[in-house]
């Protein structure tokens, strides 16, 4: 049954003083897929922090109906430090709560449960490598397995498709979708021309926040949309550019 597991009611958060986002209203269903497009600097990244609890509002209110759901949190590869000693197993394992990645101690059903996760992400035969062998796909299955390992109800992502080759990109998202049926997903990225066929909703960041309840952007969705996002696509999906938000219409 679908029903909201996050909402934001008019929210104004920031930095310091400096607010990055303003009067944003957003209601996460628990099985929504929301892509997250928008320009550097417009607020993507507040956005994660103040849903995942890291950032508190300025005014406004984030509230939960059925109490803060676990949630699952896809860094960008660029973030993480490959150098760090650590192996996959220990990697995925530190998903799990009250575990500690350098001395775990996990239960029978802990076990199975990492066993089963390297399983499914196709990790078991590089379970013991160090994460600075691994390839940039590769390292995304161990985040994005650690990630999922607690079962979360909402999953998030900051732009999962970089540093990736075009194969594992098609198996992400294949595999998100999956996962989709089981647990609501927040998919930040760039790229609305790869992103719009999965996702099922499109939050547009930029100071503000202006969601569309649909992928699918017809011309008089875009007038309506007019999202800054430069979009260049080849195939089926149209090449679109997008101007800025005029909030002064609003």
């Amino acid at each position: 049954m679908n029903k909201p597991i996050v909402i934001l009611e008019n929210i104004s958060t920031g930095y310091g003083t400096k607010p990055v986002l303003e009067k944003v209203n957003l209601t996460i269903q628990s099985n929504d897929f929301i892509g997250v497009l928008g320009p550097n600097g417009g607020g993507k990244t507040t956005l994660m922090k103040l849903i995942l609890g890291l950032l508190h509002p300025f005014s406004g209110k984030v509230s939960f109906p059925s109490g803060r759901p676990p949630t699952g949190y896809l860094p960008q590869v660029s973030q993480i430090d490959k150098s760090f000693p650590i192996t996959v197993k220990e990697l995925v394992s530190s998903g799990l709560k009250d575990t500690n990645p350098w001395f775990p101690h996990l239960g029978i059903s802990q076990r199975k449960r990492l066993h089963r996760m390297l399983d499914e992400a196709g990790l078991t035969k590089l379970a013991s490598r160090p994460i600075g062998e691994l390839s940039g796909g590769q390292l995304q299955k161990a985040l994005l397995s650690r990630a999922l390992i607690n079962k979360p109800r909402l999953l998030i992502l900051d732009e999962p498709n970089t540093h990736v080759d075009k194969l594992f990109e098609r198996d992400l998202y294949n595999w998100l979708q999956a996962l989709n049926k089981e647990m609501a997903i927040l998919l930040v990225s760039h790229d609305i021309g790869t992103i719009t066929p999965i996702v099922k909703t499109i939050a547009c960041v930029n100071g503000n926040l202006h969601y569309h309840p649909s992928n699918q952007l017809s011309e008089e969705v875009l007038r309506v949309y007019n999202c800054p996002v430069d979009v260049i696509a080849h195939g089926p999906v149209p090449h679109r550019v997008l101007k800025s938000h005029d909030h002064k219409a609003e």
